[in-house]
């Protein structure tokens, strides 16, 4: 199955950099650089991933990119946000499909 191209539409993404403060303390951060993917973004849903998530699932989403992107579990991703904003979904889990990536992003809670 290839994506249709007309349901494409274009995402940043932002990895998680560990930081470390002159005083020895680290913390988790967003890269202030980005990159961005085609994807086709829908409301997660179904019966196996009720069975994994439960009540989380109210609060996710499922992305299907194409291969070849770079992208990996914890980044960061704007979707309802500005492309420059915080991410607002992180990557939760990575599944390979024949031609292309499904995704599953939880919303942020901040």
């Amino acid at each position: 199955m290839r994506l249709r191209q007309r349901d494409l539409k274009t995402y940043s993404v932002y990895r998680k950099v560990v930081v470390k403060e002159p005083d020895g303390t680290t913390y988790e951060d967003v890269d202030p650089v980005g990159h961005t993917v085609q994807a086709n973004v829908q409301p997660a849903g179904g019966k196996a991933l009720i069975e994994i998530y439960g009540e989380r699932l109210a609060y996710m989403l499922t992305a299907y990119i194409e291969l070849g992107n770079d992208i990996q579990e914890t980044d960061g991703v704007c979707i309802y946000v500005a492309p420059d904003a915080i991410p607002d979904y992180r990557v939760v889990a990575i599944r390979r499909w024949n031609t292309h990536w499904v995704i599953d992003l939880e919303k942020v809670r901040t």
